[in-house]
């Protein structure tokens, strides 16, 4: 155990947590381990190099006794102090005692200022301290058991207030003026409305025949219209039966000719039962239904997700998978950066798999070079469409739209995402309704129909000229020679020509249009996540790719504090080897992004990042952007995230990811690219103060590593560079 009353090093204090901390300064200090921990001191305006300020407490002393209070540390050199910081529109100046509540600083401002007993002040924990004057002494005395006071200390006090008092008195008087005025102006009113109402009861007479009058008109209509009901009724009794009647017809006819179709072996029974609506979806299996276990709570989801990976041996930090699980609910295109196994993809595997949803990987290659490497493309040679496994994958989703779908597309900058994806992305930028993905034109579609219904009909004509009318199936037609020989004539085969032949294109170009439509709906259920590696083997992401998407950069794995990471998982009296389920319009629905509003506060503020530093910069952040902005606040703040972590995160996804620069380049006079960003950093620092840095990724240490990065380089400003 540490002795009372002792100097130590830093080396005595390691180990310790910060409640161990606490406990042995305010030991120290006099201060029982239950009391608040308050102090008293002055305080003093520190200026900034980029012109703002920031204060501190000195002089400090104990709230019990007045006694000085030093930092029991044997640093020489040691600043007995407490950080304070901003302190604008509180009223409070430089040179004023205060009393505060602190607590300890930040652990990496204590490791930069050796101070493992650095403390600051608590939000909303300042109070100004006032001397009496000179010559006061003990002017309290108990008589009866009661406290008296001397007439003088009261009047001080008295009119040491008096201005507030008359103040408060000005207003009291003007508000019960204001409630004399209202309470005429209603007795005033009431008066009006009795007038009112005495005229109206001397009319009462009229007034009830004119009511018995229109309940006369109304009982008739009534009548009418419940005859006019009945006949209608009737009538779409009637229509409904024949429409039914239709429907049944028309799905016989369909299956006959379907039937026909299988018969020939012109397509497959498969094909067919997709067509007609008879295919089921993938069973979506088991799970914890999203609104009636978690409340439809997204936070409580999250802790769950976290657990149910945790119990599959896989762990990621709340913030992250809180992060991400927003990102999929805005719709909006994530691409998730960083090394290879850093958990770019595990994230997008183990994710849904924790939603009872699907991820597809797609590897892109490096030598895809325009959106048919995508999509596919039709072949006019071979009349079918030639699909790709993307769009392979959004059929599927397009088959069971109850399931989410995440397709990730792998190592997504081994080629150019500009050449083969700006314009699907550009496609998906459509909010209003599900975009529409044309693969080919509709014109192709009425050839082949056209085809199939004469060769159909060709068929039809031979068997009944032949009075062959029994065979059915295309091997039918294959082994009955003078059918073969009266359908090479009708059909106009040249010599050489084959019935098998133009059989079999012709089934491999129904197969290819029965399951590759020319138009398609993007699937609802269905989100687009990309992973990226940036090194010299992939291309950097161009600004209208970063202007469209939200970057999540990962660190490495291992240097994460696995302890403090496993300790954030939550219990559940659930079994976490199933899923949440989510109803699909829970994980976000496609929906325009909010307006761009100067009166919102996270608008005004990244308008004068714009303004004030990113233009300089030579970074575009369009209004586009902003909205995107927006719409991921809400959807953070869903999770109870703050306003200091929604603009975080906001830096680090749509900001950040843009800085690559001379920092050399002057701007104006002796006022270069590097002094505005970092101008920048420090505004932010300013502006994100209250953020908790150690349980999320800080936008201000990614900036500060960003700054080291480009003074070791010649100033070339790099955000992507190791």
């Amino acid at each position: 155990m540490l002795s009372d009353k002792h100097l130590f090093s830093v080396s005595d204090l390691a180990g310790l947590s910060d409640q161990q901390l606490i406990e042995t300064l305010k030991k120290q200090w006099g201060y029982t381990p239950d009391q608040p921990f308050h102090v008293l001191g002055r305080l003093k305006e520190i200026p900034t190099s980029n012109g703002g300020s920031f204060f501190i407490l000195e002089d400090l002393h104990s709230v019990h006794d007045g006694a000085d209070l030093l930092y029991p540390l044997d640093i020489p050199d040691i600043r007995h102090t407490v950080f304070v910081g901003s302190v604008k529109d509180t009223g409070f100046e430089s040179g004023q005692w205060i009393k505060v509540q602190v607590t300890l600083s930040p652990e990496k401002e204590r490791i930069k200022h050796e101070n493992p007993f650095a403390l600051k002040t608590m939000d909303g924990g300042l109070e100004l301290l006032e001397a009496l004057p000179e010559g006061v002494e003990e002017t309290e005395y108990v008589i009866d058991g009661k406290t008296h006071i001397e007439k003088w200390v009261l009047d001080f006090y008295l009119e040491k207030n008096r201005k507030v008092i008359n103040e408060e008195s000005s207003a009291l008087r003007a508000r019960l003026q204001q409630q004399q005025l209202a309470e005429e102006a209603r007795l005033k009113k009431i008066k009006t409305d009795a007038d009112a109402l005495e005229n109206q009861i001397s009319e009462k007479d009229l007034i009830l025949e004119k009511t018995n009058e229109s309940l006369a008109r109304i009982q008739k209509l009534k009548s009418t219209a419940q005859a006019e009901f009945a006949q209608q009724k009737t009538f779409f009794i009637q229509k409904q039966k024949e429409m039914e009647h239709q429907l049944t017809k028309l799905n016989k006819f369909i299956e006959k000719k379907a039937r026909m179709l299988v018969n020939l072996d012109l397509v497959a029974q498969e094909d067919v039962d997709a067509m007609l609506g008879r295919t089921s979806s993938v069973n979506d299996g088991a799970g914890h239904d999203f609104v009636d276990v978690f409340d439809a709570d997204p936070s409580k989801a999250v802790s769950y997700i976290q657990a149910f990976m945790k119990n599959k041996h896989i762990v990621y930090r709340r913030k992250i998978l809180e992060d991400f699980y927003a990102l999929v609910t805005t719709n909006d295109l994530v691409i998730l950066a960083g090394d290879s196994g850093s958990g770019k993809t595990n994230l997008v595997k183990s994710f849904a798999e924790a939603v009872g949803g699907k991820s597809i990987i797609i590897p892109v290659k490096p030598n895809w070079t325009s959106a048919e490497d995508l999509l596919g493309y039709y072949n006019p040679l071979e009349q079918k469409y030639l699909t790709t496994p993307f769009l392979d994958a959004l059929f599927e989703a397009a088959r069971n739209p109850s399931i989410p779908y995440f397709i990730c597309l792998d190592e997504m900058n081994l080629a150019r995402v500009e050449y083969y994806f700006a314009d699907f992305l550009s496609l998906l930028e459509d909010r209003t309704k599900a975009p529409q993905i044309h693969l080919y034109s509709d014109s192709e579609t009425e050839n082949l129909i056209s085809e199939v219904r004469n060769f159909l009909s060709l068929i039809d004509d031979a068997k009944s000229k032949l009075e062959k009318a029994d065979l059915a199936s295309f091997l039918d037609l294959l082994r009955d020679e003078e059918l073969n020989a009266k359908l090479h004539e009708l059909c106009g085969f040249r010599e050489g020509d084959s019935l098998l032949k133009y059989h079999a294109q012709l089934r491999k170009i129904m197969s290819s249009y029965l399951n590759t439509p020319s138009k398609f709906e993007f699937p609802a259920n269905v989100r687009i996540i990309g992973a990226i590696n940036v090194d010299e083997t992939t291309h950097y992401l161009s600004p209208k790719i970063l202007d469209r998407v939200h970057i999540m950069r990962f660190s490495s794995p291992l240097l994460d504090d696995w302890v403090e990471v496993e300790a954030e998982v939550e219990e559940f009296d659930l079994d976490l080897s199933l899923p949440v389920k989510f109803d699909i319009e829970a994980l976000g629905v496609r929906s325009h992004y909010p307006e761009f509003d100067m009166s919102d506060n996270l608008v005004s503020f990244l308008v004068n990042i714009v303004r004030e530093y990113l233009e300089p910069l030579g970074i575009e952040f369009g209004l586009r952007t902003i909205r995107q902005a927006r719409n991921y606040s809400d959807a953070i703040k869903a999770l109870g995230a703050t306003d200091e972590l929604v603009l975080n995160n906001i830096i680090l996804h749509k900001v950040l990811p843009k800085l690559m620069f001379d920092g050399e380049k002057s701007v104006d006079e002796n006022i270069y690219r590097k002094d505005i960003l970092i101008s920048m950093r420090d505004h932010l620092a300013e502006k994100l103060a209250g953020l908790d840095a150690e349980s999320t990724v800080s936008c201000i240490d990614e900036l500060d590593r960003v700054i080291r990065n480009a003074r070791a380089n010649d100033w070339v400003v790099n955000y992507w560079a190791r």
